[in-house]
Parts: structure tokens; sequence; C-alpha cells
């Protein structure tokens, strides 16, 4: 089978009888040679809109990117075809997050292969990708994740030689991936590694230190306390939940109630709020679940997480 690529074009079934199509090449079926199947994890909605195959949509991505680099329009611009969805704008979801993240390490890799930078931002993609998934998934992808933050690092300090200053981009970029390494040890779930957490968090505090990032600061200081609880039992609970509850009040203050940050930290803090005041970290967790669905949707991966964590709690105290 041949596929035309047209990256305009957009399904527009005459029936709602008929089956969902890929909306860039327009073709309903498995591809003969690969089997590949029709993917859609963002916020489309309805039996036809956002269907695509991931081949289709890394050449979209990789004509799209191209055309940023000869706009000269930036970095952030580079990334964004390979990251959000061009029909609703939301950022992909779960699989096919990682997936298209992963076709676009492979498309820098061919067309960039001496660009650090660009190296940088497409493996940076791949790990909020992966990051995201952390402890829902497999052994094999958080070994990934670790290879993948690893590799990040060595790539973000050569830029430090190349290129002078550094931008605060970059920066965050470092400090986010210690953050994970410091989630996938915790993911372990044993108390040695919980202290390799808090060295991994540790490190993230010291670059917002650096750069004066105060969300950045109060993050990694959440992050330290919470993985100390894992050695340190009940006698650094009421430290970590005041840490949790200023992080979140900060995300409030200057990001609003509506952004995905800000409702990431307010089920951290509701988890932890729980064990000592149930009906407040209940209330919270509906206020939130009430949020997300309206900001993102009812499919959304984060209004999925606020579900499953009121879900989980009920379980422990039913």
């Amino acid at each position: 089978m041949t596929r035309t690529n047209n990256v305009n074009a957009k399904s527009s079934p005459s029936s709602s009888e008929q089956e969902a199509v890929c909306y860039l090449c327009l073709d309903a079926e498995p591809d003969e040679d690969d089997g590949e199947l029709l993917r859609r994890d963002c916020s489309c909605r309805g039996t036809e809109a956002g269907f695509v195959h991931l081949t289709c949509l890394a050449d979209y991505a990789a004509a799209k990117s191209k055309q940023t680099i000869s706009m000269n329009l930036g970095m952030k611009e580079f990334v964004k075809p390979w990251q959000v969805c061009p029909n609703c704008r939301q950022v992909y979801q779960k699989e096919l997050r990682i997936d298209i993240a992963a076709e676009f390490v492979s498309f820098v890799r061919r067309q960039y292969p001496d660009d650090t930078q660009k190296q940088v931002e497409a493996l940076y993609l791949k790990l909020r990708a992966l990051n995201l998934m952390i402890g829902k998934t497999t052994v094999a992808r958080n070994r990934e994740a670790g290879v993948t933050a690893n590799v990040l690092l060595s790539l973000i300090d050569r830029m430090k030689h190349d290129v002078s200053p550094l931008s605060m981009r970059y920066y965050e970029f470092k400090a986010n991936v210690y953050a994970t390494l410091g989630n996938i040890a915790l993911a372990e779930g044993t108390e040695e590694s919980a202290r390799r957490a808090v060295a991994h968090f540790d490190n993230q505090l010291k670059v917002n230190e650096v750069t004066g990032d105060v969300d950045g600061i109060a993050c990694s200081k959440s992050n330290i306390e919470m993985a100390k609880t894992r050695f340190e039992g009940g006698r650094k609970y009421e430290e970590s939940l005041k840490r949790y509850q200023e992080l979140y009040a900060l995300r409030v203050s200057e990001k609003g109630e509506r952004n995905e940050y800000t409702i990431i930290a307010g089920i951290n803090y509701a988890i932890l709020l729980q064990r000592s005041k149930g009906a407040e970290a209940s209330e919270l967790l509906m206020k939130l679940l009430a949020t997300s669905k309206q900001v993102f949707g009812s499919h959304h991966n984060i209004t999925k997480t606020v579900e499953s964590t009121i879900k989980q709690i009920a379980e422990v105290y039913n």
C-alpha cells in the first residue's frame, strides 16, 4: 500500500456509519507491510476525529520541524510538531507520547547527527514522556528512562562547553533530568533506592538554586522530604506535608489552578494529606478532578491520574 501524506487533509465522512481514518493519509485500514493501526491519544473526541498512523504523524512532524528551521522560529517551535496534536492543540498522551518522541529522536539523529542542541531537545521530549509512565509500565521502560536521562546529562554537560553561557532552558532540563532519576529510584521501592532518590533530588535542588528557580526549589525540597519518608518514617511526614502544601500553594499563585503542573502538585499534596486529613484530601481531589475535566477533558492522562488516585484512596479506607 502506498500512502499519500497530505498534511492539510482532514477526514470528512458523509455518514456516521463510516469508520475512522488517518487524518493525514485518509487510509482506514492497517498498512499491508507492517500492520500499523490507527492511534489517538490526545484530546480529540468523536468517532472519526484525530486518528492517525504513527508513521504518517512522524512524516508530518518532520516536515513541520524542517520548516521551522528554514524560518528560524527557534527550538520550541522545532519541538512542537512532535509534542502537540495539530487538531486539538493538546499534548500527546500515554504510549503515543512515548512513541512519537522516539520517532523525534530518530529523526534528529538522521538529519542533525552533529547538532548536540537538537539531540538534547529530542531526548528530553522522550524522557518527559517516559517520566509520566514511571511506575505504571514495565521495568524495561523504567530502565529506558534511566539510560535516556544519563545520556541527556552527558549531552547537556557537552553543551556547557560548546555554548557559553548555557541558557536557562537547559538548566531547567538538567534539573528535571535529576528529578526523573529520583522518580526512577523511588519506583524500585526499597530503602536503598529511596536514599539514591534523595541524592538525585538533591542534585535537582542544586541546579535550581543556581538559576534561582523558586518553583523548582520548592519542588526539589518536596521531593527530598517525600523520599526521606521512605526510610525515616513518621517523623518526616509533617515536614513532607508542609513542603507539598507550599509547592501546591506556590503553583496556584504563579501558574493558576488550571495549569497541569498545579494539578499534579495538588495530587501529590492530597496523597500525603489523606494520611491525616482524609476529608480535606478527598475534597481537594474532587476539585482537581473537576478542573482537569474542564481544562483537558475526561480522557486526558492527568484526569485519569486524579481518578485513579481517588480510587486508590477509597480502596484503602473501604
